[in-house]
């Protein structure tokens, strides 16, 4: 294999990768949020009340600090309210407002819609070929991570 040619193409992936994580902290400075914040805000109205803090840091690789900050921040706003999970009361499900629910309605399908329309204008075979490629991808890079 060409090392020269392998570190190029792994620049460009790592480029486009950058590129992706740019458009949506810009579109999250535009509504007023941070990437972070947006992103937390996004699991918690696609869950619908299936949420949880600890929930939010396993799926995102957050600190638990910076995700509490958040949540504490959209409680104060008054966007979601937190109920105690019966079986475990030191753990609380988190709940959009009716505030929140028609908050995150204002800002959230304008980025669901455009990343609809950007996978629908792929066919099926590129669809499946993005997908699949992407997750071989990061399963080799996982394992190569590990071996070293």
């Amino acid at each position: 294999m060409n090392t020269e040619m392998l570190q190029k193409q792994s620049d460009e992936y790592c480029e486009v990768w950058q590129e992706l994580n740019a458009f949506y902290e810009d579109y999250a400075k535009s509504v007023g949020h941070s990437y972070t914040s947006l992103q937390i805000l996004n699991m918690i109205a696609s869950r619908n009340g299936s949420c949880t803090q600890t929930i939010i840091c396993e799926q995102t690789f957050l600190p638990k600090q910076t995700v509490n900050t958040i949540i504490t921040g959209f409680l104060k706003q008054g966007m979601i309210r937190l109920v105690e999970v019966p079986e475990n009361r030191r753990k609380k499900e988190i709940h959009l407002t009716e505030y929140g629910m028609e908050y995150t309605g204002k800002i959230l399908p304008k980025i669901r819609e455009a990343e609809l329309t950007a996978m629908g204008s792929l066919d099926e075979a590129q669809r499946n070929a993005l997908l699949s490629f992407t997750k071989l991808y990061v399963e080799r890079l996982h394992a190569f991570m590990n071996n070293t």
